[in-house]
């Protein structure tokens, strides 16, 4: 097993310029996502910017009430309380791309584009042929007054083998990238610490920052034929042709009309156009 993650060490890196962040380190919860929910507001509220990571989650939540599922020492996951003032509530769903744009930008700086990273519609994480090496869940906590706060989650796959890998998955190690969990962790919040910033200095216009294009830079659903159930269990197929200003998935129909929609499971049913 990997050497549990070091809080002093971790908080000594992410000092000034890539902070501030109040991070925590904690050995099992049930879920960070969760944890943090309760702490948005009330007595002990926390601060902006606060990061829980834990060495082993048994509850923990992915996107449609699935489990996302860890052993310790072999990954991440870690939850970020923000409270993103600057921007209106509703360019709030932003902030799970910038987890994915973070998590993209951290793989890259750690293996010098040796372990190809890209996203799938709308922030998990491809590594290498196309494999899943990640999943992000924002949610929501109060939208009233000081208290107003979402949570981002993040589960990371940096060291499980391949055997132990579920289908369809991978990770840093898998992908040929022996990394330290803590490196991994500093590299991935110090990019979402700068993606942060960009939005907020921009009051959420993810045009003026630049997020939009950054985005659409790293995803590899656009171009693809794709098949996305939406909520309610429809199905919209069709190509991926645009991720728009709010962050929403354009899909061209074999007719010709176009969708936009903001939540979905996509598939990537063909490869990109070359």
């Amino acid at each position: 097993m990997a050497a549990p993650l070091d809080e002093d060490t971790l908080r000594r890196a992410l000092g000034p310029p890539s902070g501030p962040w109040t991070l925590e380190v904690v050995p099992s919860t049930g879920s960070t996502n969760a944890d943090l929910l309760a702490r948005v507001a009330g007595p002990g509220a926390a601060p902006d910017r606060t990061v829980l990571v834990a060495e082993h989650q048994d509850a923990g939540r992915g996107r449609r009430e699935r489990v996302w599922e860890d052993r310790a020492g072999e990954g991440l996951t870690f939850s970020v309380l923000l409270r993103p003032r600057e921007v209106a509530p509703e360019r709030w769903g932003w902030a799970p791309l910038l987890a994915g744009l973070a998590l993209v930008e951290a793989v890259g700086t750690l293996t010098g584009g040796a372990v190809p990273a890209a996203l799938k519609w709308p922030n998990d994480l491809l590594l290498g042929d196309g494999a899943k090496g990640a999943g992000v869940l924002a949610e929501v906590g109060a939208v009233t007054g000081d208290d107003r706060a979402l949570v981002v989650g993040i589960g990371l796959n940096v060291a499980t083998p391949v055997a132990d890998l579920p289908a369809g998955g991978t990770s840093l190690a898998a992908e040929g990238a022996e990394l330290a969990r803590g490196d991994v962790l500093v590299a991935v919040l110090r990019a979402l610490a700068d993606l942060d910033g960009r939005w907020r200095d921009a009051r959420g216009d993810a045009v003026a920052s630049g997020l939009v294009d950054d985005y659409r830079a790293r995803c590899a659903t656009l171009g693809r034929e794709v098949s996305v159930t939406l909520p309610g269990d429809r199905v919209l197929t069709g190509r991926a042709v645009d991720v728009d200003r709010d962050g929403r998935l354009a899909v061209r129909a074999p007719d010709g009309d176009t969708t936009v929609v903001s939540a979905g499971d996509v598939v990537h049913v063909r490869p990109a156009a070359g």
